[in-house]
């Protein structure tokens, strides 16, 4: 087969699987009002700028309790509560992100894909205060902020047992890492904006 066919069953599987799972996604209205925590709540963005494992999805929960789901060059932003959160990234498996938000401030993580088998796995990678701001908004210009639709919103509570058991089965093996790996997946009241 040449290559210029292989290329083009690659960009046709890639563009399918693109529209295919995007359908549970709408763009935010007004993102510039949707980007600003609401009185006595704190704001994450969990933004995924690269391109790698675009065509694979990843889903967003605050503990067991779906958020968004994240496509490459989109992003979500979550109006938590202050205080302790366990956040959830699934994909091939489920990874984990502890967090302490304080009211009023914004929080930021990288939605990061990596090498599964079957297809891509992801992790969480809080943005730290030490982060400049060009940084910030370059990872914000390259990504579209993003909504779970209606279909979304089924879609997730279909997957509400399922979603169950992807947290018993990884959140033991995210705390039992060394204190220095749980760190590196923690985002700390400090870190806020």
């Amino acid at each position: 087969m040449s290559k210029f066919i292989k290329l083009s069953v690659w960009l046709i599987i890639y563009f399918s699987l693109q529209a295919c799972t995007s359908a549970h996604l709408r763009p935010v209205a007004n993102p510039k009002e949707a980007m600003k925590p609401n009185p006595g709540k704190a704001m994450v963005v969990f933004m995924r700028p690269s391109n790698f494992g675009g065509a694979i999805q990843s889903t967003i929960y605050d503990g067991k309790k779906y958020i968004s789901t994240v496509s490459a060059g989109t992003r979500a932003a979550y109006q938590a509560d202050p205080g302790e959160h366990m956040f959830m990234v699934i994909g091939e498996s489920a990874d984990f992100m502890k967090a302490t938000l304080d009211v009023g401030k914004t929080y930021y993580a990288i939605v990061a894909a990596r090498f599964g088998v079957w297809k891509a796995r992801f992790s969480f990678k809080p943005v730290r205060r030490t982060e400049s701001k060009e940084q910030i908004d370059g990872w914000l210009g390259s990504t579209k902020l993003m909504e779970a639709n209606e279909e979304g919103l089924q879609w997730a509570k279909q997957q509400e047992s399922d979603i169950a058991d992807k947290w018993l089965s990884y959140v033991d093996k995210w705390k039992a890492k060394d204190q220095a790996a749980r760190d590196a997946q923690t985002l700390f009241a400090g870190d806020g904006r």
